[in-house]
């Protein structure tokens, strides 16, 4: 009885996240949109969850009215990767297993939205995102002309290598995006089915965060495309230089993290310590040198040696 009157609170949560899409509060619930879809596929059997969510998006496309169909497309979007997730947590696979799935799921159907919308309505987000950064700077172009003092820092050319830059590095930020949509999603949905009794695998503890060493080479290739790349404007090997490279530092920065949390497991920190540590790596970010550090030579084995 728990359980039933658990998941009809969670499909009436689950409409009121979806009715957000039609409002500006979709800035916000955009982050939880993955979570009740998530929780209701993990905590009940097959056929009881499409009775859940079949009246929910039912519903929807009633309230939506003229905008049903691409209010339904989004629902649509954020229920697959919630049942990806849900199904992963049924079967206990481990939780970083579900977070990459979750965002793999988000981040093909997204290619799939686009694809899609570029074939059927002439949608184009690279020309979007184009015409968004020049509508931005464009005023202070503007500015720039009436005042010489700005004339030197803000120019036509500047825009556009701002503009080109920001294009280039689309892929990035749908990876960056989904991959925290996913992120959140596991931190909120985790401690939700434990409380419904349902088990879900946690992250590994943080001292425990290492990468494989291989990753120092994919950052060596990265680092000569974008030497190499230097001067172009555009080109694919431009695109996937300023696109790895940003991604694999992100790599080293989690490294580092996981760097000082093992230093604090082993030397018996206070664990307000490595906080302290992870949030300056964060908020610093040539500290992610000591993850490469880390990566490259065996410093957890040394602080961990038996001294003599």
């Amino acid at each position: 009885m728990k359980l039933r009157l658990s998941s009809a609170m969670w499909a009436i949560l689950y409409l009121l996240v979806l009715l957000s899409l039609l409002t500006p509060l979709s800035a916000i619930t955009l982050l939880v949109m993955i979570v009740p879809a998530a929780v209701l596929y993990a905590s009940l059997r097959v056929n009881v969850f499409w009775l859940h969510v079949v009246p929910v998006l039912a519903i929807l496309g009633i309230i939506s009215g003229a905008l049903a169909p691409y209010a339904l497309i989004l629902a649509v979007y954020f229920l697959v990767p919630g049942i990806v997730m849900g199904h992963m947590y049924k079967k206990r696979k481990p939780a970083l297993q579900t977070i990459l799935y979750g965002a793999g799921t988000l981040l093909g159907l997204l290619l799939v939205l686009l694809a899609g919308a570029k074939m059927l309505l002439g949608f184009n987000l690279s020309n979007y995102v184009s015409d968004f950064v020049h509508d931005t700077f464009d005023p202070f172009l503007a500015i720039a002309e009436m005042n010489p003092m700005f004339k030197e820092q803000w120019s036509p050319d500047l825009i556009f290598q701002i503009s080109n830059q920001t294009v280039m590095m689309i892929p990035l930020g749908m990876t960056v995006s989904a991959l925290i949509l996913a992120i959140v999603t596991h931190a909120i949905v985790r401690p939700v089915l434990k409380s419904m009794g349902v088990a879900a695998p946690k992250l590994r503890p943080a001292h425990e965060w290492r990468f494989p060493r291989a990753l120092i080479f994919y950052y060596f290739i990265a680092l000569i495309l974008d030497m190499v790349t230097y001067n172009q404007a555009d080109g694919f090997w431009k695109m996937a230089a300023v696109n790895l490279l940003p991604l694999l530092q992100y790599c080293f920065v989690v490294q580092a993290i996981g760097f000082w949390f093992f230093i604090g497991h082993v030397k018996r920190w206070h664990r307000a310590i490595s906080v302290l540590m992870a949030i300056v790596t964060v908020i610093f970010p040539p500290m992610r040198i000591i993850g490469i550090i880390d990566l490259a030579f065996p410093l957890r084995e040394f602080i961990t040696r038996p001294r003599r």
